[in-house]
């Protein structure tokens, strides 16, 4: 089977899930690691596009990990090469962000719509089974962009900021679950064209900060600014590279619930994500910090 986007997050707990099941996996990336290529009982690494390497005719089965507007640009070739069922990876931003202040978090959702029709269209047309995958804040706590900028704020400055009570809920869900999501889809015969994939816990903004802090061995410090000082703060920080991917939509989603119901993952796929555990390990939360932010939190489906 193939994977379009090995080298990616999420690639790296698929692709040794794929060979451990005894998959041959043609993995797909412009960059394939050199130390990895044609290993012994490794993936066939190739670059998207390129014809297929000796010995393999045709790749039925696909889980396209990288972009989906990427994803879009390689139909014709994913045709060629005979895919029959397609699982794809989408993302909650699509919905999170059709609203926001920021003009690019807009046009972000509205290239992820616009990639998922695409994609649903191409499939309906040639007859292929495709299935969307909607994940929430991908983690690893190691690599990610998410979690780990958190926690590499807090090691830079001594301290994270946040705008006001950021109280919004979060639901981060693990690297290895949505791989696990994927690989179900991806063989599933009847699957549905799209599912959310949240993570097993839902918590506030406030306490995963600290929670992520606490992972990393770190003093869970945070300073809250009020919405117009954040707005005021987010375009130079940005601009001067002390925060690069900060910006004033951002602060304003920290108290915005941004939580969503995996229960036709869970029912189709087998889908139960893991409580969110930054690094892996279980870790202490402060009991003050958890009466601050309680009343926002509730179970996760």
């Amino acid at each position: 089977m193939g994977v379009l986007g090995g080298t990616s997050l999420v690639g790296r707990f698929l692709i040794p899930r794929l060979l451990r099941r005894g998959h041959t996996v043609l993995a797909c990336s412009r960059t394939p690691p050199k130390s990895l290529a044609q290993a012994a009982k490794g993936p066939i690494w190739v670059r998207p596009g390129q014809p297929l390497p000796d010995g393999v005719d045709r790749v039925p089965v696909w889980i396209s990990l990288c972009p989906l507007w990427v994803t879009v640009e390689l139909l014709e070739w994913l045709d060629s090469v005979g895919t029959e069922q397609l699982a794809l990876l989408s993302s909650t931003s699509l919905v999170t962000k059709q609203q926001s202040g920021d003009p690019a978090e807009r046009l972000l959702a509205t290239r992820l719509a616009t990639a998922e029709q695409a994609v649903l269209t191409w499939a309906e047309r040639q007859g292929v089974i495709a299935t969307v995958l909607r994940p929430t804040m991908i983690y690893d706590g190691r690599s990610d962009k998410n979690i780990s900028a958190i926690a590499a704020c807090v090691r830079r400055f001594g301290w994270f900021p946040l705008c006001g009570p950021a109280t919004g809920l979060r639901q981060p869900v693990h690297a290895d679950d949505v791989a696990m999501a994927c690989l179900t889809a991806a063989f599933h015969p009847e699957p549905r064209p799209i599912y959310t994939l949240s993570g097993g816990e839902r918590l506030a903004f406030c306490d995963l900060v600290e929670r992520v802090c606490c992972s990393h061995g770190l003093a869970p410090r945070t300073v809250r600014l009020p919405e117009w000082a954040w707005r005021l703060l987010a375009i130079p920080a940005a601009s001067l590279g002390l925060v690069p991917a900060v910006s004033a939509a951002m602060g304003v989603r920290m108290n915005e619930d941004l939580v969503f119901d995996h229960a036709d993952a869970t029912a189709d796929l087998g889908f139960r994500p893991r409580p969110f555990v930054p690094r892996g390990e279980p870790v202490a939360v402060s009991r003050g910090r958890e009466r601050a932010c309680s009343d926002r939190q509730g179970p996760s489906r």
